[in-house]
C-alpha cells in the first residue's frame, strides 16, 4: 500500500479473536500534503482485498474497517467511495470537519461483500494506478 503515491498507512492488523471468535481487521491511512484521492472506489477494493489478502492472523470474519484522514477541504468521504464500489449500502454523508472518516466493510460468513471476497485468504491484489493526484 505504500506504493500508491501520496498515502501513508498509518496502522494495518487484526486482534486475536474474541471470547466470541469474532475478529476484524483495520487498516487506517491518511492522505499526505500537496495530493487528493481520485478514485475513491479503486482505493477502497484496493485496501479491502489487501486486508483479505494477509495471511498471517487470523480470518477478519466480522468486519474490514478502513478509515482515511484527509484534508478537510478535500470533501473525501471513504464511506461515500465504499459504497459506489459496492462494498458497503449508500448512507447519507457524514459531517467531518477534521477530514476523518470511516467505512466498515461487512465480512459476516453470506454477507455480499464476503461471497464478493471469497476464499480466505485472497489474492494479494495489483496496486492500482491513478488513485492518487497532486493537487
Amino acid at each position: 500500500m505504500d506504493q500508491i503515491p501520496g498515502l501513508t498507512i498509518d496502522f494495518q492488523g487484526g486482534e486475536r479473536p474474541n471470547i466470541k471468535g469474532n475478529t476484524g481487521y483495520d487498516i487506517a491511512v491518511t492522505v499526505d500534503p500537496g495530493y487528493r484521492i481520485v478514485d475513491g472506489p479503486a482505493l477502497v477494493t484496493f485496501l479491502t482485498e489487501s486486508a483479505w489478502s494477509v495471511r498471517d492472523g487470523y480470518l477478519p470474519n466480522t468486519q474490514v474497517s478502513l478509515t482515511v484522514t484527509d484534508d478537510p477541504a478535500n470533501g473525501f468521504d471513504v464511506a461515500k467511495a465504499a459504497a459506489a464500489a459496492e462494498w458497503i449500502e449508500p448512507r447519507g454523508p457524514v459531517s467531518a470537519p477534521d477530514g476523518f472518516t470511516v467505512a466498515n466493510v461487512n465480512t459476516v460468513e453470506g454477507s455480499p461483500a464476503r461471497v464478493r471476497l471469497g476464499d480466505w485468504p485472497g489474492q494479494v491484489p495489483a496496486v492500482p494506478t491513478g488513485v492518487t493526484a497532486a493537487r
